[in-house]
């Protein structure tokens, strides 16, 4: 397939500079099934690019990677890494093992707007915000490092709802409330700038320039 792809789009008069994948059998608690989406990732790519070769095609970037598997990488096929999450990681590379609660890196700054009763609060983001993505290795729409134990599991376009086990004491109204996104890629594109955060005073404004350029 990669041959026939590679052809066309030559004959097309399109540089072919190469070839890529995403590795997404990488994803999942077991480290094992990480190494083996890395080598499998390595081999298939090293096969696609042979053959674009033996066709008479200058490939020079064989393309893999993402953030479970990425640290798997070992010298081989290839040799470009696209691991996208890395940078701030996210609920679920932390479900999945790859990162630890000390290695989040972006959250929402959310607000308690209501405590309706002991066991739940609601906050004032939502999907404009956070995101709509749930991967299977989350249990709600969002990772609260101040209540672990709890869950958000009600997400509109502009508030959150939070559970609370029996016996969790929940946050006073008007408090703030770090959350930390499922899939940070959508929250980073729905943002026009990150503050950046050192000892709680804002030390810095990154303006997201992809910003409005998905087409």
């Amino acid at each position: 397939m990669a041959g026939e792809v590679g052809k066309a789009a030559a004959d097309e008069g399109l540089l072919v500079a190469g070839v890529f994948t995403f590795p997404g059998h990488g994803y999942g608690h077991d480290p094992r099934a990480r190494e083996r989406a890395a080598r499998d990732e390595d081999r298939t790519l090293g096969q696609a690019a042979q053959v674009l070769r033996d066709l008479g095609l200058d490939v020079r970037v064989v393309s893999g990677g993402s953030t479970p598997t990425a640290g798997q990488w070992q010298p081989g096929a290839v040799n470009e890494l696209r691991p996208g999450v890395y940078v701030f990681n996210d609920a679920t590379q932390l479900a999945i093992g790859t990162c630890g609660v000390e290695d989040l890196a972006l959250v929402a700054a959310a607000t308690v707007i209501s405590v309706p009763g002991l066991d739940r609060f609601v906050l004032d983001v939502g999907s404009k915000v956070l995101g709509s993505d749930r991967s299977p290795w989350v249990t709600g729409h969002g990772y609260l490092p101040q209540f672990p134990q709890g869950s958000i599991t009600g997400l509109w376009e502009h508030h959150a709802v939070v559970r609370l086990p029996e016996g969790v004491r929940g946050p006073r109204l008007g408090s703030v409330v770090a959350v930390v996104p499922n899939h940070i890629c959508t929250p980073v594109n729905l943002a026009d700038e990150l503050l950046v955060v050192k000892d709680h005073k804002v030390i810095d404004r990154w303006q997201v320039t992809a910003r409005g350029a998905n087409t």
